[in-house]
């Protein structure tokens, strides 16, 4: 195992884990730079073509997602990246984002180091199910939002590398006062500062939602890798300058992605609220899976 200080520098080896190994909607090169807000990008590999991406700070590491490896490789390259980092002088590891099978490797192997932080589920939903027409009466309500917002107001999409970046940035700012203001903590916008000024590279479509003239939100997204029927719908964020604003644009994404032909999308990881919020327009009912977020101290 060798870290990478510099992962730009080794794109292409990285993004060849990625693209023989990965099966997260965060095993993507470009977002995982764009989330630098985490600390400084570090990926950890092996001569085997497996990876560890991760994020270094003055006292900890922080690991996302799952190995880019085979489930069969995970607690051999888990328990030696863990050495390795708590030799070069960690004082902690904090795991982001785990999936149940690399969690309980973690949390067998190191049962008195393990420190549990948090569990969320992310709904998968079958594209199949999602009627553009909203029909029957289960959505008389949302339909009837939708109409009368795009009766009242005029609603543009434009593709994000064709809107003026400073248009998007304000999006991003109003979406961080707002959100502040609510008394939500742990608020990252850099990232999406990051994926801005990086043309939306990594994204397999990002485009933006004008209202009356006004960028005020966008979706961005890609394919879930080596799963080329699902659709990961990674980014969906708006001003709240509108009522039913986060509903339109989630039904743009939906028309969007249904449109593309995926069969299955990832809506990512969601609070009870977001979960509610988000497979409204599934009352058959959805997939799911948790991710853990924990941490080990200094073994």
């Amino acid at each position: 195992m060798r870290i990478i200080e510099n992962p730009l520098e080794e794109r292409e080896l990285i993004e060849a884990a990625i693209k023989k190994y990965g099966y997260t909607p965060d095993h993507n090169f470009d977002w995982l730079m764009y989330c630098s807000d985490e600390g400084n990008p570090r990926a950890a590999v092996w001569k085997d073509g497996y990876a560890v991406w991760c994020y270094q700070n003055s006292n900890n590491w922080i690991v996302v997602s799952d190995p880019i490896a085979p489930a069969d490789k995970h607690k051999e390259i888990l328990d030696e990246f863990i050495k390795t980092i708590f030799s070069l002088g960690g004082r902690s590891i904090i795991f982001l984002d785990l999936r149940d099978e690399v969690n309980n490797i973690v949390k067998s192997s190191y049962s008195d180091d393990y420190k549990f932080d948090y569990d969320i589920i992310w709904p998968v939903v079958d594209m199949s199910k999602f009627d553009s027409d909203l029909a029957g009466g289960h959505f008389k309500e949302i339909r009837n939002a939708l109409n009368k917002f795009n009766r009242e107001h005029k609603v543009e999409i434009k593709k994000a590398n064709s809107v003026d970046k400073n248009y998007l940035h304000g999006i991003v700012d109003r979406w961080l006062d707002n959100r502040t203001k609510a008394g939500i903590e742990e608020l990252f916008s850099g990232r999406y500062h990051n994926m801005i000024d990086g043309n939306f590279r990594g994204t397999g479509s990002a485009r933006v939602m004008f209202v009356d003239g006004k960028a005020v939100g966008f979706n961005a997204g890609w394919e879930t890798p080596n799963n080329s029927n699902e659709w990961s719908a990674a980014i969906g964020l708006h001003d709240f300058s509108i009522q039913d604003l986060g509903l339109a644009l989630l039904m743009e994404d939906l028309v969007w992605i249904k449109n593309a032909g995926y069969k299955t999308c990832d809506l990512e990881g969601s609070d009870p609220q977001a979960l509610r919020f988000k497979t409204q327009f599934f009352p058959a009912g959805y997939n799911s899976y948790k991710t853990y977020t924990f941490w080990l101290a200094d073994l």
